[in-house]
Parts: structure tokens; sequence; C-alpha cells
């Protein structure tokens, strides 16, 4: 009967698949945010190995996984490292996967009789098998990802905080100097304002990622103006090579600090990724009843299954943590949050060749922020 089952589950097989897929994109929330490739990812091979367990009776016994499931071993901790890898995971949604699995391979292979005990058993053994090993990989990626998290952010807070020091020093010791005073005071106000802007970004990151909507105060202002100061601003810090492309003063009722804070974001990330010395475009303009931005930059493209996964909290792309640029990947979490308050939407377009545009579309008139 188990040379039976085997062939039966092979048979069925994207069946299980396709079944599986339907009831986790109903029944995960986080589902919803993985490509349909990587919310399959390991589990063909996953169902290849348990039907050649099937074949062979073979349970899943310790004694053997360590002499001859080294491969079904494998395959958990992939299917949990690529669930730690999508931020939006948790632990018990990528549990939930593995029962939905169990429920959908029971379903299927009875509909034409009851399986026998002994199959019944090895199939249980390897779905709890695999659960282990895949909560396992799943806790070690994340623990991975704080432990660089908060090394990238004592560095980078110590940065500012030991500026402002060194200038307040140079004060105490040039109490006869004002002008070096004045010098060095500014030095410290510039100091503590990126420090804040660091932990405001943290913050309101961890917000968006808890599911809440950032609290932004809504003011009449002019984005036009808005725009034209922040790339002002950003010119100072990184020279004249932002094209501002605006011909209209759009008036409104705006979330003007989160507005500047996501500009100043997307900015920033394309001075880091563009190819050096080239323009990056900043376009601004009402499209029917929205207002649409766009910041575009010369440089490696993207990789478009990365596209989906750049807006979640700590989560870099392969490019961003191969390279030199430091980072929290918590920028542009905090831009979506921003567009999200503003009932807007935003989107990516990376080919090689013409470069990464960052769209935003937000309504006009802005909705009022939701109490």
């Amino acid at each position: 009967m188990s040379g039976i089952d085997s062939v039966r589950l092979k048979a069925k097989k994207e069946l299980i698949l396709s079944l599986w897929e339907e009831r986790c994109l109903k029944e995960v929330l986080s589902a919803g945010t993985a490509t349909p490739l990587a919310l399959r990812n390991s589990l063909p091979l996953y169902l290849d190995h348990l039907s050649e367990a099937l074949a062979t009776n073979r349970k899943m016994d310790f004694k053997s996984i360590l002499n001859h499931d080294e491969e079904s071993n494998r395959i958990g901790k992939l299917h949990g490292a690529d669930r730690a890898g999508n931020r939006s995971y948790a632990l018990t949604e990528m549990i939930l996967e593995y029962h939905i699995l169990r429920e959908v391979i029971f379903h299927v292979l009875e509909n034409e009789g009851p399986l026998a005990s002994l199959q019944r058993d090895i199939i249980l053994d390897s779905i709890e098998q695999a659960v282990n090993d895949a909560a396992v990989k799943f806790s070690e990626v994340h623990a991975d990802i704080q432990q660089k998290f908060i090394n990238t952010l004592t560095h980078d807070l110590k940065n500012p905080l030991s500026a402002a020091m060194t200038y307040a020093e140079i004060i105490r010791q040039s109490t006869d100097k004002p002008e070096v005073c004045r010098n060095s005071a500014s030095r410290i106000i510039i100091n503590l304002r990126r420090l804040d802007a660091m932990i405001r970004d943290l913050l309101d990151a961890s917000r968006v990622r808890a599911g809440e909507q950032l609290s932004l105060q809504f003011i009449d202002g002019n984005l036009d103006a808005l725009l034209r100061e922040v790339v002002d601003e950003m010119t100072v810090i990184h020279g004249d090579r932002f094209v501002v492309d605006s011909k209209v003063a759009v008036e409104g009722n705006w979330g003007c600090d989160g507005l500047r804070r996501a500009i100043e974001n997307l900015l920033g990330n394309a001075v880091k990724y563009s190819t050096p010395e080239t323009p990056i475009t900043i376009s601004l303009r009402r499209v029917a009843t929205s207002v649409e931005l766009i910041v575009h930059n010369q440089g490696p493209p993207i990789l478009e299954a990365e596209i989906p996964y750049l807006f979640q909290q700590y989560r870099r792309s392969k490019a961003a943590h191969e390279g030199t640029q430091p980072g929290w990947g918590l920028g542009l979490t905090l831009v979506k949050g921003v567009v999200d308050a503003h009932k807007g939407t935003i989107h990516v377009e990376s080919k090689a060749g013409t470069g990464t545009r960052f769209i935003i579309m937000i309504p006009f008139p802005v909705p009022p922020p939701t109490e």
C-alpha cells in the first residue's frame, strides 16, 4: 500500500500545492506579501522527499533523521530561512502554513479512501520534523538580522553624538571666541537633528511594522515649495546632482513633516545606489485626481524578485547588503507609512539601462486622515 500512496502523492503534487497556496493566501496574512514562486519555494522538494519516505515506509524518527534524512532537514531549514527573510512573516504564520499543508495532504490522499496508520504516522512525523527544522532556522535568521541591525544602529547613532560632544568641548574651550562658538553650536544642532531624525525613523518604522498608521500633522502647504526646500538641503550635503521637474504649485492639506522625511529618504537612497555623478530627477505633477511624485536615478537595477520586499522593515536589497553603503533597512518602510497616511500608493520600476523610479501617487485633494 505504501508504494501506491507514494505514487498518488506524486501524481497529486500539483493539486496539493495549488490547494495549499489557495488556503494560505486566505488564512495566512503575510502570504499575500510573497510572490507565487517564493510562496511555494521548498515545498515541491518536500513533497518529493515525503513520497520517497512513503515508498520505503521510512518514519521520520531521530535515528532516521541522523542517518538518512539530511535532505529533509535541509528543506525545512530552506523554508524557515525564506519566511524569516520576508519581514512581514511571524513564526506562528510559518507554522500555520505547515498545518495547512498537513490538512491538504490528508484531504487529497484520503479522497479515495483512508490511509493506513503507518502512512499517516509517516506524514505526521515528516510534517512535525519539517516544522521543527523551519522554526529553528527562522529563529536563527531573525536573531542574525536583529544583531546586525543593533550593530548598525549603535554605530550610526554614535557618529552624530560623538560629533556633538566634540563641538561642545570646542565651545567650552573657546568662550572668548564668539565666532567659533556660534559655528560649533550650529554643528551641534545639525548633529542633534540627525540623531533625532534617526530615532523618529526607527520609532515610526516600527509603528508601520506593527500595522499602525503614522500619526501625521496635516497642515496647508505648497508641495512644490516643500520639494524644493528638501532638494536645496540635500544639495548642500551631496552636491549639485538633483534636477527638479515641477511646474505646479500644488496647494493642499499635507502631512508636511512626514512628506519631507519621505522625500529625504528617497533622495538619500538615490544617492547611495545611483551611478556616481549621474543626475537624480525629482518630478512633481498633477495627474487627473492625484498628485504624482517620481524620484529617478541611473544605476544598477533592483532585482524584480526583491521589489515586493523593499518596503518591509529591516529588509535591504541584495545589492545593498553586498555593497558598502550603510543602512538600517527602515527608510522605505517609513516612506510607505507616510504614503499610506495620505491614502496614496507607491511602486517601483527598475530596469537595466533605464535606472530606477520610485513613483508615489497621492489623491488630490488629500482625503482627511483616519482617526
